[in-house]
């Protein structure tokens, strides 16, 4: 499906009316263009169709100027500080905090809804009607995270299983936080074997792309195992989390954080199947973890699944 700019515009427009994306009933609300934009299939139910959206759109917004940015978050209802029940409300209150008239507000965010729509037509659109991509899927996917030298250091092993023949790359993503002062931050990555790194791609300020050769083509039913090393670079801070997201089916998902003895965290808790928001929060959750004698802690998932969250975070 090729996507319509104005059929696009439209929706964009549609949403932002009342609460934005925390409107009621949002599955009835959003069309068919957006639907295939953030690969929402006919089976998301309107909380995970808000938090796919949400999640795209709060992707894209990360590399606007900071006024862009502003106005198109609170004019979809993203803004924590802007929760007004009807868009003219969240419109006169960010031209009273940036003493602008209400014409400029309104022009700013018609300005972000476009820059988004620009957005959706630099990147690849999925050909198979909002459904998820099941030609292959994670087997088991382990992390080891270390945190007890000059810099966070995490291993990542992935299983994966062909469900058709002539699989040859895998896309991997990983998004992480700005760096000191806003600014973007960045990651070292390392291919530690099975693969190539064949592309590298940032499309905003906090995400990165990236494309995986496989030696040779997996036939279907075929198993491959790869690992990578993801270093956060020596000086710039790491926020206390690690969350998986998953993007397509994982049948088990295993993590250790090793702190170390001399930096043991006040507190650590399990990640479960969580929006965005929740994670968001980063407030010790009901599942609080122990670490152990030799400073780690290790949390194991089952069938985790695509678009929640899964992990552990920790008060330093």
């Amino acid at each position: 499906m090729t996507l319509s700019s104005n059929q696009l515009m439209d929706e964009f427009k549609l949403l932002r009316r009342g609460r934005g994306l925390h409107a009621p009933g949002l599955d009835r609300v959003v069309g068919p263009a957006l639907r295939e934009l953030c690969g929402i299939s006919k089976d998301d139910g309107a909380e995970m169709i808000r938090e796919r959206i949400r999640s795209w759109v709060l992707g894209k917004i990360e590399s606007f100027p900071e006024d862009l940015r502003t106005a198109t978050a609170t004019s979809l209802g993203l803004n924590n500080e802007a929760q007004q029940p009807f868009l003219g409300d969240r419109v006169r209150w960010l031209a009273r905090g940036a003493s602008r008239d209400v014409r400029t507000i309104r022009r700013r965010m018609d300005t972000g809804l476009t820059r988004l729509v620009e957005a959706a037509g630099r990147q690849p659109v999925p050909d198979h009607g909002g459904e998820r991509d099941h030609t292959w899927h994670v087997r088991h996917f382990s992390a080891v995270l270390r945190m007890d030298g000059p810099t966070p250091v995490c291993t990542e092993r992935r299983e994966i299983v062909a469900a058709k023949d002539g699989i040859e790359w895998i896309p991997w993503s990983i998004s992480i936080p700005r760096g000191p002062e806003g600014r973007p931050a960045d990651l070292d990555v390392r291919v530690v074997h099975g693969a190539v790194l064949a592309s590298t791609e940032r499309p905003s300020a906090r995400r990165f792309l990236m494309g995986l050769q496989l030696p040779e083509r997996l036939q279907a039913g075929q198993t491959h195992t790869f690992s990578l090393e993801v270093r956060i670079p020596q000086g710039q801070a790491m926020r206390p989390t690690y969350v998986f997201w998953p993007e397509r089916r994982c049948e088990r998902f295993d993590l250790v954080i090793r702190f170390g003895l001399e930096r043991i965290p006040e507190a650590v808790w399990r990640l479960s199947d969580v929006f965005h928001r929740d994670a968001d929060e980063g407030e010790p959750g009901a599942d609080q973890l122990t670490v152990n004698g030799v400073g780690e802690v290790a949390a194991s998932f089952t069938e985790p699944r695509p678009g929640r969250g899964y992990g552990i975070q920790w008060r330093p």
